[in-house]
């Protein structure tokens, strides 16, 4: 029967052990990508500073990027197995999509637009991989993870070109 002060006492007795214990840094421990907590109502909230060009990259028109930093996104989404749904409220328009993770599936944006995309989990980060977003072989990837309970940050690179946005839960 060990108490907690019979454990302390043993650790004092081995002197590397504590030691160790005491001299390394925590890391930080990251939890699977927690498909259910993006649920909810978001809002953009910063963006590198160079994301109206990250915008211009994929295809927005400036007038779209400013109306996206005013908006707000209600999203639902659900992992059953290794499928994912997600769907997001655009401006009045409903989009479905859903993904076997870690398999080449295709995504439907806003404007009606068919693309491949790949969707993997990697530690506590969703990826997605889209190896032509614009059909003329252009290569994105996004890496979304949390920061805390309402915040997500999602690091983007297109091509050479990388930046970051952050969303809130409103």
């Amino acid at each position: 029967d060990l108490t907690p002060a019979t454990h302390l006492s043993e650790l004092h007795q081995d002197k590397t052990l504590f030691t160790f214990l005491l001299t390394k840094r925590p890391r930080r421990l990251k939890m699977p990508y927690d498909v259910a907590k993006s649920s909810g109502k978001w809002k953009h909230h910063s963006h590198s500073d160079n994301y109206p060009q990250i915008m211009e990259k994929l295809g927005y028109p400036a007038e779209m990027f400013e109306k996206l930093k005013q908006m707000e996104f209600p999203v639902t989404s659900s992992l059953e197995g290794n499928v994912m749904t997600s769907k997001v409220d655009f401006d009045g328009k409903m989009m479905e999509n859903s993904y076997t993770l870690g398999e080449e599936g295709e995504e439907t944006d806003p404007a009606g637009k068919k693309r491949k995309v790949t969707y993997t989990m990697e530690g506590d980060n969703l990826v997605s991989v889209y190896p032509d977003y614009d059909g003329k072989g252009l290569h994105v990837r996004t890496c979304r993870h949390f920061v805390d309970d309402n915040t997500m940050h999602t690091d983007i690179k297109i091509g050479d070109l990388e930046g970051w946005t952050r969303s809130q839960r409103c």
